[in-house]
């Protein structure tokens, strides 16, 4: 990060003997001079100085000169300084500016002249930083504060991220980003886990009990389940649309392993892995979520279509999961099924021998990562 931003030459002086009408005047100018047709952030990037390898940060260290600095500035722009607000602000082309605004990402001149006028139209930035952390590495620092922001439409939370240079012996902020801090549950439409607190309590209530799962000769059943061609389908259907169907299949996935004494160990976007006391549980299992998601999409076009793999052995298990061959087996064959299909490995097709539960005709496949030829049966869902 040393050296990241070359110092320019040019400056503008924003000293008492111009007026902040002058110095907004003079900056717009150069802003608008610097939006000429086909320019882009990449001119700006062009400038900066990369560096020649990357390094671990050796030196990163609290910085209370940086915590007292912007504690200043905020100060400033609250109390209505704004020529300390501008002057703290770097005269570099990489200089940017997010708010909250859609529309506020500005660069180099531009920011500073549409920020100048900002403060002016405000009077005074209604903000009062109550936590900051600053920190610094070499010619680089960065702050991250609390604010609160008060205006006639109410009082609000508010987050800002600093990112400032040291040019000639003084620290400039080269980067800001400020945003109104809101609960995902506004935006998202769902909560988050955003504690270390709630993510304790949530792993707690959703780490599955494994115990259950295995055999009395210590094997278990591993059943994988993957939407076929989930990439397309998500750009046919667009991402809400998608997200509807992930969550209705998710719950057929958790209702039929709920309801055949399974286990979904692991969901990772359109795919499932369950675990099963018995090769029969987990056959008469996948048959059902077949036959479920057949019926809660049976009106969806394009179709959706589930493909499932089978096989029962002997498992490493630690914590909430399974690990080891049988694991990667299963995944394998789960590979070689078709939409709509439940395919088992010779094992569970032996282990179903005896039962109700039809089988069709054997395949010879090759399973990638093992060796030889595998034979695997299809189930009949008819």
């Amino acid at each position: 990060m040393r050296q990241f931003l070359e110092t320019s030459s040019s400056s503008v002086d924003c000293s008492s003997e111009r007026t902040l009408a002058q110095t907004c005047a003079l900056l717009l100018t150069r802003a608008r001079a610097a939006r000429r047709p086909g320019w882009t952030g990449r001119r700006v990037a062009r400038r900066l100085r990369l560096p020649t390898r990357c390094s671990t940060l050796h030196d990163v260290e609290p910085s209370e000169e940086i915590r007292r600095i912007i504690e200043r500035w905020t100060r400033a722009h609250s109390e209505g300084d704004h020529e300390s607000a501008l002057e703290r602000l770097s005269e570099l082309p990489g200089t940017l500016i997010i708010g909250n605004d859609p529309n506020e990402w500005w660069h180099g001149d531009e920011a500073r002249a549409i920020w100048a006028r900002q403060l002016e139209e405000l009077g005074s930035f209604p903000v009062t930083s109550y936590e900051v952390e600053a920190w610094e590495e070499g010619t680089v620092g960065w702050a991250c504060v609390k604010e609160t922001i008060t205006s006639s439409s109410g009082t609000f939370d508010g987050r800002c991220t600093y990112v400032l240079h040291l040019e000639r012996g003084e620290w400039k902020v080269v980067h800001v980003h400020w945003s109104l801090a809101k609960p995902n549950v506004e935006f998202l439409g769902r909560t988050l886990t955003t504690s270390l607190e709630e993510l304790e309590m949530s792993v707690q209530r959703e780490q599955p009990d494994l115990s259950a799962t295995r055999a009395g000769d210590g094997t278990v059943t591993i059943v994988f389940t993957d939407i076929v061609d989930s990439t397309v389908m998500l750009a046919r259907l667009g991402d809400q649309a998608w997200l509807d169907v992930l969550r209705k299949h998710n719950a057929v996935i958790t209702a039929a392993t709920t309801a055949h004494g399974g286990t979904v160990v692991e969901t990772q976007g359109d795919g499932s892995m369950l675990a099963f006391s018995s090769a029969r549980q987990g056959v008469t299992c996948a048959i059902d979520i077949q036959r479920e998601i057949r019926l809660a999409f049976d009106d969806r076009s394009p179709a959706i279509r589930v493909r499932m793999g089978i096989h029962t052995g002997d498992a490493l298990q630690e914590a909430d999961h399974f690990y080891g061959t049988t694991v990667h087996y299963a995944a394998r064959v789960a590979a070689q099924a078709r939409g709509g299909e439940v395919l088992v490995s010779s094992a569970v097709r032996e282990l179903l021998s005896g039962s109700r539960i039809a089988l069709m005709e054997n395949r010879e496949v090759e399973l990638k990562g093992l060796d030889g030829s595998h034979r695997l049966s299809a189930v009949d869902l008819s």
